[in-house]
């Protein structure tokens, strides 16, 4: 059985990303052919997941690298000033350009979460630490964690 804290962990994610690579894409069954057809010339494609209750939503991202990261930022609520506030942190940061999604979702009133998946080509330590300071920095975020989406294999 699940601890709860497991469980708690779990709820607290919006999604879960997965990368593939076009001859993958090529290769599984679940795509219907006439939507291979339509995204076939990217190299990789960023596939997220969604779980809600009963259902899975997943969506599919062309990319032209492997390299994305996933930025998860916990809010205390859900605001229109907060999602200003990360829109301008990624314009100023200048990774607008980068972004291939993002969503917020509250489970209850203070426990609220946007995340963004990102390209990452270039992206170095020191970058990623400065992005997290320029997400601290707005009033009413908690906390920003970083993951790398992994590369099915």
């Amino acid at each position: 059985m699940e601890s709860e804290k497991s469980k708690d962990a779990q709820k607290n994610k919006i999604s879960v990303g997965l990368i593939i690579d076009k001859e993958e894409l090529q290769s599984n069954v679940i795509f219907p052919g006439e939507i291979k057809e339509e995204v076939m010339d990217a190299p990789f494609y960023l596939l997220i997941f969604i779980s809600r209750e009963d259902v899975v939503k997943i969506s599919c991202f062309p990319s032209t690298t492997n390299n994305i990261k996933k930025i998860l930022i916990k809010l205390e609520e859900f605001s229109p000033n907060l999602v200003k506030g990360i829109s301008s942190v990624l314009r100023e940061l200048n990774l607008s350009k980068d972004v291939l999604h993002t969503t917020g979702l509250c489970y209850e009133l203070s426990d609220c979460y946007y995340e963004s998946f990102i390209t990452g080509d270039g992206m170095d330590s020191e970058d990623i630490e400065e992005i997290k300071r320029a997400f601290m920095a707005i009033e009413k975020v908690n906390d920003v964690i970083f993951e790398e989406v992994e590369l099915l294999s």
